[in-house]
């Protein structure tokens, strides 16, 4: 116990240990109004624990390369990681080259403002976003390179992680993704749940038709494989590889038993590049599971911006960019809004997750959405949204942007709220 003299507080409370942490904070109504503390004095009390706590909570440098923590998986159970299998202890070793191999993407501060807006650091409303940046870069690495690509400096590997460093002119910076989240109705520094995470990326992605690459995102859980190939093959013969993004709701208010095996089977496929999601308060990547555990690589760290003026972008300094620490969630925590993904490189790829998802995702009662191979008489057929038209939704300015941070759950059938 210690005693706050100033506004008369007691506070209780228990120093980390790791990132855990646990706070209790209890005020004494009776002895603030009998000693009659003006409210100013009162808040600024109350802002300044408030700030002390969550430094000590969230600013910290990670631990890199120790399983020693990770007590949370099981040996002699296998592990599914978007169609690589692992058992521990035997295969700790390949176990954490992959994991170190994907891209982490946490919590920052102290980079350029957001535009015409204050942010300078996206904690506590920016996990979905870094979430999507997790999943997109391995994509791309995917698409420059293979699923057993390892960590390894090179020249595409910098250029990849330059275009996701924290600066307004990078292609999928924070900057970039808050403000194509505008042109989808969400302000800068409100919460996004894995459609409009979705959606932001696709929109990104149209800007840069060199990358050669398409952003399909199924909506209303209902995919259709004629229309699909429409977007990837715009000269009806030559095949754009293609990062296929499935919102998912798989329950009312908590998940349903019957999708997860399902959803279990995402991670077994080799066209995987995991999922977005977590529960609710929080977004996590997921990248595979162990019995009904999802494991996740968690953005809830906050760590100091990498400025990209100063550095070399040829050899970025990147160690805090990769990390070996995994969590896991288990299925009953898991808050039902998710977004599985799938890399497709070639048509024959595509072809092949389709008939994987016809044979076990979308078959039975565990059915995660509905697969038909030719659009329905009665659904419009697809449009290419012409650029320009992206455009006039993209360029709205920052200073017309609401800023207050205001969680909503207008986003579809999202219910992650915060982060």
């Amino acid at each position: 116990m210690t005693k706050c003299t100033r506004s008369d507080l007691w506070l209780q409370y228990s120093y980390p240990i790791g990132v855990a942490s646990i706070v209790v904070i209890s005020v004494c109504t009776a002895e603030y109004l009998r000693r009659n503390v003006r409210m100013s004095d009162l808040e600024a009390t109350l802002t300044t624990l408030n700030n002390t706590i969550n430094n000590t909570i969230t600013d910290y440098t990670p631990a890199f390369g120790s399983l020693e923590d990770k007590s949370q998986l099981l040996h002699g159970v296998e592990i599914q990681i978007m169609g690589r299998s692992y058992v521990l202890p035997d295969d700790q070793a390949m176990f954490e080259r992959d994991v170190e191999s994907f891209l982490w993407f946490s919590y920052r501060r102290n980079f350029r403002a957001i535009g015409g807006t204050t942010y300078t650091s996206d904690r506590g409303w920016g996990c979905m976003l870094r979430c999507i940046q997790m999943l997109y870069s391995h994509t791309l690495i995917r698409h420059n390179f293979s699923r057993d690509w390892r960590w390894t400096k090179c020249s595409t590997y910098n250029s990849i992680l330059r275009d996701f460093l924290d600066d307004p002119n990078g292609l999928y910076s924070i900057q970039q993704i808050a403000k194509a989240g505008c042109s989808a109705g969400k302000d800068v520094g409100t919460w996004f749940g894995p459609n409009t995470a979705a959606q932001s990326i696709r929109i990104l992605t149209e800007f840069h038709k060199e990358l050669n690459l398409t952003v399909q995102v199924v909506m209303d859980n209902f995919m259709c494989i004629e229309d699909i190939k429409f977007f990837c093959k715009e000269d009806d013969v030559t095949w754009t590889p293609l990062l296929l993004i499935i919102p998912l709701r798989l329950g009312l208010s908590e998940c349903n038993n019957i999708y997860i095996d399902n959803i279990k089977h995402c991670f077994e496929i080799e066209q995987s590049v995991g999922a977005v999601g977590g529960r609710p308060n929080s977004a996590f990547y997921f990248i595979g599971y162990q019995n009904d555990k999802l494991l996740y690589l968690d953005p809830h760290v906050t760590q100091e911006s990498l400025c990209p003026d100063g550095i070399d972008l040829d050899n970025i300094p990147d160690e805090t960019y990769h990390t070996t620490k995994v969590d896991v969630l288990p299925w009953d925590q898991l808050d039902p809004s998710i977004a599985v993904a799938f890399y497709c490189k070639t048509e024959e790829s595509f072809d092949d997750l389709c008939s994987q998802f016809q044979e076990t995702i979308t078959a039975g009662s565990g059915s995660l959405f509905e697969m038909v191979k030719t659009r329905p008489a009665y659904m419009t057929p697809p449009r290419r949204t012409p650029i320009d038209k992206l455009l006039e939704n993209y360029s709205a300015e920052y200073d017309e942007v609401n800023t207050e941070d205001a969680a909503s759950d207008s986003d579809g059938f999202e219910i992650i709220s915060n982060s």
